[in-house]
């Protein structure tokens, strides 16, 4: 993907809406934070360290968590640990925000599924790098990403709160 299609990406996506054109220049003329990973590869594996998060600009990336959980009495098990699909995310998602925000251990896997991905890497450093009124304007996206995907869990949670009602209402 040559650098004006990913300008172009970049100009689209609603992440970088707010940005001006100067800023979102200074990021994708960064060679460094684009990386390339074919089918399988794996982009962090779930409790490793975390201080970048992803831009998806090509391809598809699989996430997945390792686990079984059994809840017993009140305490959670997680015994023969098997590795459990969760979500697919597109071209413009972001993804490892959490871990890199917070310092806290990847929760979960991400790996290549499609033929091939490219990626941009959002690191604390690069963050850091960027004059005062860039950085306040990721941080604001990032909120707003992270709001977004905790209403979209907690949609998930309702729903299935739901059907389990249903279904033990159905026995």
């Amino acid at each position: 993907m040559a650098e004006d299609s990913i300008t172009a990406f970049i100009n689209k996506v609603p992440f970088f809406l707010g940005f001006s054109e100067v800023e979102r220049q200074k990021l994708v003329n960064r060679a460094e934070c684009f990386e390339k990973y074919d089918k399988g590869e794996l982009i962090f594996q779930q409790g490793a360290h975390g201080d970048t998060l992803f831009l998806i600009i090509h391809g598809r990336i699989g996430l997945y968590r390792l686990g079984t959980i059994n809840v017993k009495e009140g305490s959670v098990s997680l015994k023969n640990e098997a590795e459990k699909f969760i979500t697919d995310l597109n071209p413009g998602a972001i993804f490892g925000e959490v871990s890199m925000l917070t310092d806290a251990k990847r929760n979960s896997s991400a790996r290549v599924v499609s033929a091939q991905a490219i990626v941009m890497k959002i690191s604390k450093k690069l963050i850091d790098g960027l004059n005062h009124p860039t950085q306040i304007k990721v941080h604001q996206q990032l909120l707003l990403a992270l709001a977004t995907h905790l209403d979209e869990m907690n949609s998930q949670y309702i729903d299935l709160q739901y059907k389990y009602e249903q279904d033990i209402s159905s026995n």
